[in-house]
């Protein structure tokens, strides 16, 4: 299915750097903070550097991605620390959109069309769409991770 993913976005423009090494691991902070990332997700970044749309406006987060980065790149959790934000002083609602990010984590991340993302569930390891202005209200798209590279290649998302 990788291999198959990886071709149909070549052929559409993106840009697909290989960790020959295939050593790519991600920060403790986010093994500890999502206890139950689907491993066919991890598999499939792990032996990733980038994978990003041609005009650089969607990106699939690789591992290195989940470590601090320069201030003037968009973040991991950058929909979350807008959120975050957006909440300033009320700490409910800070709380809720840190329980609502405990819950998804982010694996590709878009501004084309606005500020939108798709996530991982904690909770059934289903694929969720979500997206400006309010991020924590998202739509279930795919069961499982599998079926979203599916749709992926079926040219239904990402396109």
């Amino acid at each position: 299915m990788k291999e198959k993913l990886l071709t149909y976005l070549k052929k559409q423009g993106w840009k697909v750097e290989i960790n020959q090494e295939n050593n790519n691991v991600l920060p403790d902070e986010i093994i500890k903070r999502y206890k139950n990332i689907t491993p066919g997700w991890y598999e499939f970044i792990k032996g990733l550097n980038v994978l990003m749309s041609g005009d650089e406006t969607i990106w699939f987060l690789c591992c290195k991605d989940f470590y601090e980065q320069d201030e003037n790149v968009f973040q991991w959790n950058e929909w979350e620390r807008i959120s975050l934000e957006s909440a300033e002083d009320d700490a409910e609602w800070g709380k809720a959109i840190t329980a609502f990010w405990d819950s998804y984590f982010p694996i590709v991340l878009s501004v084309k069309d606005g500020y939108s993302y798709y996530a991982i569930s904690m909770g059934d390891g289903a694929i969720v769409y979500g997206s400006e202005p309010e991020f924590e209200e998202c739509r279930k798209i795919a069961d499982s991770f599998d079926d979203f590279l599916k749709m992926i290649i079926n040219g239904r998302i990402l396109r």
